[in-house]
């Protein structure tokens, strides 16, 4: 490619603009989009090249570790002690997730912080890749829900739970829904 195509692909992209928000968002998903296809295909493969190896626990151990490397950054920002259910729902939110999964705070008090997703590029990703609803259900309730539980694992004060998400099929939204612990 001459300097002259490359600068005239360059200015095609793009990439000199300002994305509008629904480019900004349709980025921010299909990377969300792609990251889980990699994670489904090392899944996959985990489970074909070696049958003996628990894949479900690899993915599963490997979105603890990448939750609780995120967890670990809020806590250094505010302090794991200082972490409540405000703070750990509102560590956790970025005008790109508010956009992609379509998020609503529909509770955001001392002792009870619940945020609403009602899109879900994982989902979408593992339906276009052909899996079943039950296998959606799987992989984001075995393995990849665990990054969200181990993000707020450094912090003592909080505990969090989803009562209902996307991939249980029923209609309804992520519920993250965070606590503090009695003491």
């Amino acid at each position: 490619m001459s300097k002259e195509e490359i600068k005239k692909f360059i200015d095609a992209s793009g990439i000199n603009e300002p994305a509008s928000v629904e480019e900004f968002k349709k980025a921010v998903k299909d990377a969300y989009k792609d990251r889980t296809r990699q994670i489904y295909f090392i899944w996959k493969k985990l489970k074909e090249l070696y049958p003996e190896v628990d894949a479900n626990k690899v993915i599963r151990e490997g979105s603890w570790d990448f939750g609780l490397y995120q967890g670990q950054m809020i806590a250094k920002k505010y302090g794991a002690e200082n972490i409540g259910p405000k703070e750990a729902l509102l560590g956790q939110t970025s005008r790109g997730g508010l956009l992609v999964f379509e998020q609503e705070i529909v509770e955001l008090e001392d002792n009870k912080s619940v945020k609403i997703f009602n899109c879900c590029p994982h989902v979408e990703a593992l339906t276009e890749l052909g899996l079943n609803k039950e296998e959606i259900k799987m992989f984001c309730r075995d393995m990849l829900g665990h990054c969200d539980y181990a993000i707020c694992h450094p912090f003592p004060n909080v505990e969090i739970d989803f009562p209902t998400t996307i991939a249980d099929g029923e209609g309804k939204g992520c519920a993250m829904t965070i606590t503090r612990k009695n003491k």
